[in-house]
């Protein structure tokens, strides 16, 4: 029984953690001292190779993330990649080991064996090199946060083993909430006895303590929350997420006689949350009138091991290469959820705080779910330069989910589909270059959202398909644009009349996609980018009239543009911006109320430079810089406003 007091023991605030974190920082810091780039240098506009989604360090640009690929999520999907190798995430991966993710889609997705329907999310490691480099990042703002970074590389024995390690201090913030602490620590060794052998052992861990929870808002009606003070935090600080994420695991690589490469990949992701709530607002009015709740979970966890193995072989014909592959990629996932309780706390006004004693409650029990999927598949790439490339794959899967919840009956789903893809490419110029694509996938579909009675539950991995076409052509040896259609469909998954969440018919995302990438002139470089998307859903749920046939949440246009202005002249400083426009989209299920769009600028500058041998850079940003008000929305129905105007100034520097 729970009364009133905090659900575990908060990992990262204690004296002992803090001094753990100290120590990992100072020692850090007096490793010896080299001169190669390592944070100094990061850049998301200038490294990104289309307009698709690219993150380098702590830069993010593009049309979609890890979070957002054509209306879908590739985490939820399942469709997470390290270095290439199928990797089940269940928590955060810090920058002490991965370096960047970039989103993989249209014809950047033909280079992978097999691609999957809802994108794939391709994450980088921070691999050591044979130079010794210490970098340090700073960074104040963007309201009032405080962090230091630290990461380190540096070579054991010369050209065989090196090692690379990093550790993390954030006062974190959000717009409306007291501070959080948070803090990571990682490393990575990568050792490389011969050219043909590279094993790469990995691993972090990421704590987080006392971050107030967020503010989750639902309508009485087929209109708009009001405008509030973005400000002020209205919920309850008793009702907070204390966490710890870890990520560890290898990659390994083995150059095999007759050109055959053994690769594989074997990782574990937990996601503990020692404690959890939610602040939830139902029943808002015009005028912000609404009723109060609180949500608190019991602790948690959602736990993976997963992995990949995969074997293949290239054979040379005269000027054409043909590769094949045989791969075998498991999962094994386990969640801990349920137990909740919903705490009313009386009536109130959103964007009001109101701060109530923490009253006493009893938590129930935890419910299950266990996951065990294994795949082995075939695929072959053929590649005939200035001539075309052709891919075609086959996969078994067998999946079997078993749901264990106090009091029901064990659910057990099942699935063992056949899954194909196929690409093509056809090089028309050396400048000009169509290409087609389909795949098949079984994927995941998330957990039901904060307002559904089954709350946290995951539902059954459903069959899923992609169809896409488009060409890429270079305008310039330096500027190329990359333009595609697309059609993907999926079991859809929403609230019923009992507010369970479940499956509900089908959802058809078609779209179009354009991407214009690099420099326009000296010193410019530019990353722009635009989706036109038609989400549509079918079934009992639209017949009946309960829903409209659009889904909540997918914007139906998004535009973006990145540029950056560095010339030569300007001796390292450069200014660069994005400004983005998100269309107007329906804001309730039955499709008779509408979310405005808007439009946002984003403006910053940066200035690299040398003391000595050490480079360094020193970044300021703005965010939304004419303070732009306007509600997000989630897909069943739920809003929070979008974050308002922020300041950022960090300093890297690699010693």
């Amino acid at each position: 029984m729970m009364v009133g007091m905090r659900r575990g023991v908060p990992l990262g605030g204690d004296w002992v953690s803090r001094l753990r974190l100290f120590t990992a920082l100072t020692i850090l810091s007096t490793l010896p001292h080299g001169a190669l780039a390592q944070r100094a240098g990061e850049n998301a506009v200038t490294e990104a190779q289309d307009a698709f989604g690219t993150t380098v360090g702590n830069e993010s640009i593009g049309l979609y993330s890890a979070g957002d690929v054509r209306g879908f999520s590739p985490t939820e999907a399942g469709n997470l990649r390290i270095e290439g190798l199928y990797f089940d995430r269940q928590g955060d991966t810090t920058n002490r080991i991965i370096s960047g993710t970039t989103v993989r889609v249209g014809i950047s997705a033909q280079s992978y064996p097999f691609p999957a329907p809802t994108g794939i999310a391709d994450s980088r490691l921070r691999m050591p090199g044979d130079s010794t480099v210490v970098s340090a990042l700073a960074t104040y703002g963007y309201y009032n946060e405080v962090s230091l970074e630290t990461d380190a590389q540096f070579p054991l024995v010369t050209d065989k083993l090196s090692m690379g390690a990093g550790a993390a201090a954030i006062f974190e913030r959000s717009a409306a909430s007291t501070p959080s602490f948070v803090w990571n620590i990682g490393g990575i060794v990568r050792w490389r006895p011969n050219d043909d052998i590279e094993i790469v052992p990995f691993g972090a861990i990421n704590f987080r303590d006392d971050r107030e929870a967020s503010h989750t808002v639902l309508t009485a009606g087929a209109f708009l929350p009001p405008k509030i003070d973005r400000s002020v935090y209205y919920g309850q600080d008793w009702a907070q997420l204390s966490s710890e994420q870890s990520a560890y695991g290898f990659i390994a690589r083995f150059n095999l006689p007759d050109t055959w490469t053994l690769r594989a990949g074997v990782f574990r992701s937990l996601n503990y949350r020692i404690e959890q709530g939610e602040n939830f607002f139902r029943n808002t009015q015009p005028d912000g009138r609404t009723d109060r709740f609180a949500i608190i979970f019991p602790g948690n966890s959602l736990g993976s091991y997963s992995g990949e193995v995969r074997l293949s072989r290239i054979f040379v014909e005269g000027p054409r290469r043909h590769t094949v592959h045989a791969i075998a990629r498991g999962r094994d996932k386990k969640r801990a959820f349920g137990g909740s309780v919903t705490l009313p706390l009386g009536p109130g006004f959103i964007g009001v705080a109101d701060p109530e004693p923490e009253p006493a409650y009893t938590l129930g029990p935890l419910s299950a779910s266990k996951v065990r999927q294994g795949t082995g598949g075939v695929a072959y790439e053929g590649l005939w330069p200035r001539v075309g490339e052709i891919g075609l794959g086959v996969q078994k899967t067998s999946y079997r989910r078993r749901s264990i919840q106090p009091g029901v009956p064990t659910v057990t789903s099942k699935d063992s589909p056949w899954l194909l893809n196929a690409t093509a490419a056809l090089y028309i110029t050396e400048d000009l270059a169509v290409f087609g694509s389909y795949a098949r996938g079984l994927e995941e579909s998330g957990e039901a959202p904060q307002n559904a009675v089954n709350r946290g539950e995951s539902v059954p991995a459903t069959r899923t398909s992609q169809v896409d076409a488009g060409f890429r052509y270079a305008l310039t040896p330096r500027l190329r644009i990359v333009a595609a259609m697309f059609e993907i469909e999926k079991p859809f998954f929403n609230l019923d009349p009992a507010n369970v969440f479940t499956q509900l018919g089908q959802v058809r995302h078609r779209g179009a996609e354009m991407s214009l990438t690099g420099q326009v002139a000296e010193g410019l470089t530019i990353v722009a980018g635009a989706v036109l998307l038609q989400p549509r859903v079918t079934g009992p749920a639209v017949t009946s009239g309960r829903f409209g046939r659009e889904p909540l949440g997918p914007f139906p246009r998004v535009l973006r543009l990145n540029m950056q202005y560095g010339p030569k002249a300007w001796a390292g400083f450069s200014l660069d911006g994005q400004i983005e426009n998100l269309s107007a989209r329906y804001g309730n299920l039955a499709n008779t109320s509408r979310v405005p769009g808007f439009t946002a600028g984003h403006f910053g500058a940066r200035y690299a430079f040398r003391l000595g041998a050490t480079a360094a850079t020193l970044r300021v940003q703005m965010r939304n810089v004419t303070n732009v008000f306007a509600w997000n929305l989630g897909p069943t129905g739920t809003y929070f406003p979008i974050d308002r105007r922020r300041v950022q100034v960090s300093l890297a520097a690699d010693f």
